[in-house]
């Protein structure tokens, strides 16, 4: 079963996260995310540790954008 482990900033890359599933773990940034959702939907599979991610992402980004904007004010 995978599962949504973490957020990671990787500097030049941005905001990564990362999908484990037994002992693979793989790396997603947001337009990855959803690529994979999109995939796994149309082929009728799991994407929820995905969306949860993406969510997560998605967040994290819009606070950090918003962090900037109060900062550079």
């Amino acid at each position: 079963m995978e599962e949504f482990t973490g957020i990671f900033h990787l500097p030049g890359e941005g905001f990564i996260a990362e999908l484990r599933d037994g002992t693979n773990a793989n790396l997603y940034d947001l337009q990855g995310l959803q690529h994979l959702i999109l995939e796994r939907k149309q082929a009728g599979g799991d994407s929820k540790a995905a969306e949860q991610a993406l969510g997560r992402l998605k967040s994290l980004q819009d606070q950090t954008r918003l962090s900037v904007a109060v900062i550079g004010s």
